[in-house]
């Protein structure tokens, strides 16, 4: 009975018995089935990697070339950009009349804020127009509020091709004149040694109505006496005799500046067409020649007469020496 109730209890359960019996069924789970991957081969690289690579090189290409154009559409607009122009007639620059303390605060300055001097110089005269009216009192103390603590955003407000050949003419000039054209030890014990600013002074000289230059008087009225030094490195261009200019030399200096010292009295050995001269070599002394046909007499006295080149005017450009010569006598 007992084998026949095992039976039938697993009837009932749906176990089979015997051979016939098979395991137990468990539930499948369906799981995703996941992507095939593909196999990358040589042939297939054209497509995911080098394209992309090429797009990059095409994209890097063009940036560069973009790059190039940017920056030569820069140059151009600092060349051309819109600014102040500069216009001031070509006598009143060569008339030079700013205030001569100026240069050496300037300079000063210059140093102190890190600005080159030549284009903080030519800034300064340029926002005064270059001091068309000499007899204008300057007053000193306002230079660093007013032209040097903002100089940056003042320099911006000019055309650059306005403002370059004024700089330039200044960086030449000051950058090669070295000494005062009396040597400093002689000058400095002598009182009798003067001069002022006789530019534009009438006296129909050398066929001129106006006196280009500045005279620097002897008044112990004796010829000889004085020694004449060059300010400048440079060479000889002529040197001589002329009616008009007496005994004279004429000095081209290493930026193509010409300095000419006229009526000495003699010249110094050696001082002929060619020679190189330094700061400070004697050129000859102090006199009263030359005058032209009419023998005018004019007391003892150095003419020194000074001509830049400049690219804002043509022709041979003379410019007033007497701030620099006022500064050079401040440094002896």
């Amino acid at each position: 009975m007992s084998h026949l109730r095992s039976r039938e209890i697993k009837r009932r359960m749906g176990i089979r018995t015997g051979r016939q019996s098979s395991p137990i069924k468990l539930p499948q789970l369906k799981l995703p089935r996941l992507p095939r991957l593909q196999k990358i081969s040589h042939m297939n690289m054209p497509r995911i990697g080098v394209i992309r690579v090429r797009r990059l090189k095409d994209l890097a290409f063009k940036l560069c070339v973009l790059g190039v154009i940017l920056l030569i559409a820069f140059g151009a607009f600092q060349l051309i950009r819109p600014g102040i122009r500069i216009r001031v007639d070509a006598d009143t620059v060569a008339a030079f009349q700013v205030p001569h303390r100026a240069i050496g605060i300037l300079r000063d300055y210059s140093e102190q804020y890190g600005i080159p001097f030549p284009e903080l110089f030519a800034v300064f005269n340029a926002e005064n127009d270059f001091f068309p009216d000499k007899t204008t009192v300057f007053d000193l103390s306002v230079i660093e509020t007013l032209y040097v603590s903002d100089f940056r955003q003042i320099k911006q407000r000019y055309s650059r091709r306005s403002l370059q050949p004024y700089v330039e003419m200044f960086a030449n000039l000051f950058d090669e004149i070295e000494v005062f054209p009396i040597p400093a030890g002689w000058y400095e014990h002598d009182a009798s040694i003067m001069f002022g600013n006789s530019w534009g002074v009438e006296h129909n000289f050398q066929g001129r109505p106006m006196h280009m230059g500045t005279a620097i008087i002897d008044r112990e009225n004796i010829r000889g006496r004085v020694p004449v030094v060059s300010m400048t490195h440079g060479q000889v261009q002529e040197a001589g005799w002329d009616r008009q200019l007496g005994y004279f030399a004429k000095i081209l200096s290493e930026n193509g500046t010409t300095f000419l010292y006229a009526h000495l009295d003699s010249l110094a050995n050696g001082i002929t067409p060619g020679q190189r001269v330094f700061p400070g070599q004697g050129l000859g002394q102090m006199g009263n020649s030359g005058g032209g046909r009419s023998g005018q007499s004019f007391p003892v006295h150095l003419h020194i007469a000074i001509a830049p080149e400049v690219s804002f005017t043509r022709g041979q450009f003379w410019i007033n020496p007497y701030p620099i010569l006022r500064y050079l006598e401040s440094l002896l």
